[in-house]
């Protein structure tokens, strides 16, 4: 698996929001859908303090959002 750009620069909270929230984001997709969007489709990560959030951005082209309250938009 290629690494995650982006993720070296996370503090330890922001990697557990992003691996909780990621699993939970798994857990609500049908598997071919989890396919699409499981970690080595992750391409890079990027914290967003303004929004306690973590950018997301998928080999596909498609962003989220993932929250420390683990949610995902």
């Amino acid at each position: 698996m290629t690494p995650i750009q982006g993720y070296e620069h996370l503090t330890d909270a922001e990697r557990r929001w992003f691996i909780r929230a990621h699993q939970k984001h798994l857990s609500s997709l049908t598997r071919r859908e989890r396919e699409q969007y499981g970690l080595g489709n992750v391409v890079e990560v990027k914290s967003n303090p303004q929004q306690a959030a973590i950018d997301v951005r998928f080999l596909n082209g498609e962003q989220r959002q993932f929250t420390a309250k683990g949610i995902w938009y």
